[in-house]
């Protein structure tokens, strides 16, 4: 999660391990996309000569690779041997991922480039099976950069798994009369310009269909309750919307502030619970 229009305003490295914890819970959720992936890759002829395919690693390109938690996790899953193009703008990030996956042995090779490179990555790179991954990234792309992704995927034929792209659910519970006003102007803030903000996996996936892929979208939210993880991960999220809503909506700084410190008394008691509606998408070109 490491693309953003915005060169000045960075996702810091703090954030991205503050949501590993949350993001590899909801994406159990997703399991089923990757047997369908797996799936898919069978059925694709051999290349050269036979079992020529099953020999050579799965090359993953993992687009905005931040520290390298979708490798983390997603490694796991996908079936080996697996060479890992670690693709980033952030050069501090992207050695922090590529120094974490040669410490476990992985096979990667890191680029620093942009979401915009994409084609030059894959021409770069060709294989048997391929697969674009990224992870909480589509939402921080401009309407233009989301259409262009699907163009890309199509005419090199690569299959994508594009998770954890927010989808504007925040449900907090207790509620508060000042929720509607803070989120929505955080909403706001996030479509600002030409992001795709919480339209993203909509735009995704009708991209994708349009260029013939197959589409496949499943839910994977965020549950944050009384995890060990759950309460520094809540005070961020909070204090960063009412940041965000602050910055959009000036006039709210009065109640905003009044929200965000009510909300971290709430976390403080362990009372409140939030639920942070996220979607993964699975883009699989026809099999010729």
């Amino acid at each position: 999660m490491t693309h953003h229009p915005d060169p000045d305003r960075p996702v810091a490295g703090d954030w991205l391990a503050l949501r590993e914890p949350a993001d590899a819970a909801a994406r159990e959720d997703s399991l089923p996309l990757i047997t369908r992936l797996t799936r898919y890759w069978g059925e694709l002829p051999p290349a050269g000569s036979a079992g020529a395919a099953g020999a050579e690693p799965v090359v993953v390109v993992d687009l905005g690779a931040g520290t390298g938690a979708n490798r983390t996790w997603l490694a796991r899953h996908l079936p080996g041997p697996q060479r890992w193009i670690l693709v980033d703008h952030d050069r501090g990030l992207l050695d922090q991922a590529v120094a974490a996956a040669r410490e476990e042995g992985a096979d990667v090779v890191p680029v620093l480039a942009g979401v915009e490179e994409l084609g030059r990555v894959l021409a770069e790179h060709p294989a048997a099976r391929r697969l674009v991954a990224c992870s909480a990234l589509l939402d921080l792309l401009t309407r233009e950069q989301v259409r262009e992704l699907a163009r890309v995927l199509s005419e090199h034929a690569v299959p994508a798994l594009l998770a954890l792209t927010v989808d504007g659910e925040v449900l907090l519970d207790p509620p508060h009369h000042l929720d509607p006003s803070v989120l929505g102007a955080f909403e706001d803030h996030q479509h600002r310009g030409e992001l795709a903000g919480t339209d993203a996996v909509r735009l995704a996936a009708e991209a994708l269909r349009e260029r013939g892929m197959v589409v496949d979208v499943v839910p994977t939210p965020w549950w944050i309750s009384d995890q060990p993880w759950a309460r520094p991960l809540l005070e961020r999220f909070l204090a960063d919307r009412a940041d965000a809503a602050v910055e959009h909506r000036p006039d709210l700084t009065a109640e905003a502030h009044a929200w965000l410190r009510t909300r971290l008394v709430d976390c403080a008691r362990g009372r409140l619970r939030a639920t942070v509606g996220h979607a993964d998408v699975l883009g699989l070109p026809p099999v010729s």
